[in-house]
């Protein structure tokens, strides 16, 4: 997972807000919508636009608004009443913005678009995001963190902020146990994790992780940094969000596997890979644009230009290019990449191994990009070759 981002193009972009606001327009469950994860209210009932296969369509919700926050009670999808048929859950959503720059019904609705995209969706999911400052230095400091490798930075929120950030996942971590639907009996003391994130907090971490602390619970928590746009905060978020709803990554498959993480790495490329592609999709899809691919591609060609020599598993700028070059290639396909299919069992480890024959080559033909006539794409070696 990216716990700090290395060098983002600076991009303009018009923003899509998605915090609930009142309509009067003809709004109801099935009708077509524009914008996925738009909210809006009609007659005290919440609509939010989902996907559904290709089309866009207002989902009715279950909604309670606190003080605290903002959290989707689990419901059944409308229709379910079929006797024959079993009833769909929808998650337990919630979350919790300590950040003035976005509204925690924004950042409900980026959760939900997320989710909606999902094949096989976790049963609880918490999205926790804070403000922070500036850096107190150029180094990471593991000693403040407990051994994590981030670094200390300006405190944005008063210290009774910070204590109700902190105690906001505490309760929504420890009390995972009361539902079994979560699959948190592998875990003795959920207790621990929560003193690592309020670590991370008081600490004034630049982290943007992924917590799982219980198979079928998962959650993001992210610090969004004085230096960061909202752009690049709404991309880190989609990008945390894609592990944290990826049924089997490198620490599920471990065991299963029989295999240490640590010596699994070398996987870590695809994972990255994948959740940066879908972090710009995403951020495209809420702005209603179609550009990602376009974006991901720039990025990366401008970053050759100072780093010729980059390696595929450097960093996600090359990774995210990609899977764009394994798109064109047919290794993968951008549905089950968005849905999260391919996380969906261990098969991913061995599929996309870099000893592959066809892996070898995406290793050894990734920066093979061109630039003309305003479009940048691979170039026909690449995708034929």
């Amino acid at each position: 997972m990216k716990s700090r981002l290395i060098g983002l193009l600076t991009i303009l972009v018009l923003c899509v807000s998605a915090t609930a606001v009142p309509v009067s327009a003809a709004v109801k469950a099935g009708a077509k919508c524009k914008v996925v994860g738009q909210i809006k209210v009609k007659k005290n009932k919440e609509f939010t636009c989902t996907a559904k296969g290709k089309k866009l369509v207002w989902r009715k919700e279950a909604k309670v608004v606190t003080a605290s926050g903002v959290k989707d009670n689990a419901s059944e999808k409308e229709g379910s009443s079929d006797p024959v048929k079993k009833p769909v859950v929808i998650p337990t959503v919630e979350a919790k913005s300590f950040a003035s720059g976005i509204t925690n019904n924004e950042l409900l609705a980026w959760t939900k678009a997320a989710i909606a995209e999902m094949k096989n969706p976790p049963t609880s999911f918490l999205s926790l995001i804070w403000p922070i400052g500036v850096p107190l230095d150029d180094e990471p400091d593991p000693g403040v963190f407990g051994g994590d490798p981030f670094a200390e930075h300006s405190d944005i929120l008063s210290a009774s902020e910070i204590k109700d950030a902190s105690n906001y996942f505490r309760t929504w971590q420890t009390s995972l146990v009361a539902n079994a639907a979560n699959g948190c009996e592998q875990y003795d003391d959920l207790s621990d994790g929560a003193d690592r994130i309020e670590r991370w907090i008081k600490g004034a971490a630049n982290v943007a992780t992924a917590p799982d602390p219980c198979f079928n619970a998962r959650s993001v928590t992210m610090a969004w940094t004085a230096e960061q746009s909202k752009y690049t905060a709404k991309t880190t978020f989609f990008h945390e969000a894609y592990h944290g709803m990826s049924n089997y990554l490198l620490n599920r498959c471990s065991p299963i596997l029989k295999i240490d993480e640590d010596k699994m790495d070398y996987m870590r490329w695809f994972a990255e890979g994948t959740a940066d592609y879908f972090g710009h999709y995403m951020a495209a899809k809420n702005e209603g644009r179609t550009d990602h691919k376009q974006r991901l591609l720039a990025r990366f060609h401008t970053s050759l230009i100072t780093e010729p020599n980059m390696k595929l598993d450097s960093n996600t700028y090359p990774q995210a290019a990609a899977m764009i070059l394994m798109m064109e290639r047919g290794l993968i396909t951008e549905e089950k990449l968005v849905n999260g299919s391919y996380f969906n069992d261990c098969k991913w480890i061995n599929t996309f191994d870099p000893a592959n024959q066809n892996m070898k080559y995406i290793f050894n033909n990734f920066s093979k990009i061109k630039y003309s006539g305003g479009v940048y794409s691979y170039t026909d070696s690449a995708i034929n070759g």
